[in-house]
């Protein structure tokens, strides 16, 4: 969604502007839902924000909300981002911390 897709709502009436923003949100869902299918013919069994649950020094991810996740091990590939732009990265490592939570170490892919 861009800025300028809702401004000119702004002042309009109520019900044109919820019809603009199920749009929007309804156009999001359709392309994230074929960006997860086309990760998952491809092989990938995760997908997840490339935000601050991804620690990018020094290359370890812990799967909090991602978009799916089709039960990760070590040895899997794995989609960091949004349909819009993302990377893949194959998980290398694993470990239990503090309160069950899982970190994986990763690498990114070479030529993808």
């Amino acid at each position: 969604m861009k800025p300028q897709d809702m401004i000119g709502l702004v002042s309009g009436s109520d019900a044109t502007f919820l019809a603009r923003w199920a749009t929007i949100c309804r156009d999001a869902q359709v392309a994230e839902d074929a960006w997860i299918a086309k990760l998952r013919a491809d092989g990938v069994k995760a997908a997840h924000p490339d935000d601050y649950w991804v620690d990018r020094k020094t290359n370890v991810l812990q799967l909090v909300y991602p978009h799916f996740n089709d039960g990760v091990k070590v040895g899997c590939t794995v989609a960091l981002g949004s349909p819009t732009g993302y990377r893949l990265v194959k998980l290398t490592g694993y470990r239990r911390g503090s309160f069950s939570g899982e970190y994986f170490s990763f690498e990114p892919m070479e030529g993808v």
